[in-house]
């Protein structure tokens, strides 16, 4: 004798698992923020003076995530210099699109070409001229030993002398910087569009804001002008 099996009913329904789905990438979002705004302090409060496990010293830790930061920016900066800016970017600007529901769905498909974007701004760090204080307590360049290394040996390739080859790997690096980030970091060109037209009516308002109150005050100052002449000459008179 045959017996009918009933299927058991799902645990949560379509919706559910939806919505617990959505609030998951937000909650992945906010923590994704975080750790960018937390590898943001840590780089930009980078002090080679720190303690690490690169350098034994007494002096009181100055970067803002404590001896963990400073023994992480360390190698870091030893590695790839300024490029470590790019973990913060990535971090935070994956974050927000995950925790807005803007574009996730490209996360993997541009996450894999992160690592050539941080080579590309170590690069392109290196290609810079670096400060004084700079020079004066590190051994590379801005963009760490990688892109010193990896620099000298696009320069010793190109045909042409040195420094006119810097110059145009620098140009050609910072718009490799500007693109394949743009790339990385999930925009389309709908949305680069939307950002470049927002900048350019922010551009225009800020130019008319400017002009009017500059019209102003140089209205003003006629009228001012105007009044003491008046009053010049009422008293000769």
């Amino acid at each position: 004798m045959a017996y009918q099996t009933r299927g058991r009913d799902p645990l949560l329904d379509s919706n559910m698992a939806e919505a617990i789905e959505k609030r998951g990438k937000e909650l992945l979002g906010l923590v994704l923020i975080v750790l960018g705004l937390m590898a943001a302090a840590m780089v930009v409060s980078y002090s080679p003076d720190d303690p690490s496990w690169m350098s034994a010293t007494d002096a009181p830790v100055q970067n803002w995530m404590g001896r963990l930061g400073a023994s992480m920016a360390a190698p870091l900066f030893m590695i790839i210099g300024w490029g470590s800016w790019g973990f913060a970017i990535v971090l935070a600007v994956w974050g927000a699109r995950l925790a807005l529901h803007r574009g996730e769905d490209r996360a993997m498909g541009r996450l894999i070409f992160a690592p050539i974007w941080l080579a590309v701004l170590a690069l392109y760090a290196s290609s810079l001229a670096p400060g004084a204080a700079w020079a004066q307590t590190h051994s590379f360049g801005l963009g760490g030993l990688f892109g010193d290394t990896v620099l000298g040996a696009l320069l010793g390739i190109l045909p042409i002398g040195a420094s006119v080859g810097l110059k145009v790997l620098s140009l050609a690096l910072g718009a490799g910087v500007l693109i394949l980030g743009a790339f990385v970091l999930g925009f389309t060109k709908v949305e680069l569009r939307r950002i470049a037209r927002f900048l350019l009516v922010g551009a225009i308002l800020c130019y008319a804001a400017v002009m009017k109150a500059l019209g102003r005050g140089a209205g003003g100052a006629a009228q001012a002008g105007q009044a003491v002449q008046t009053m010049m000459a009422e008293r000769r008179a």
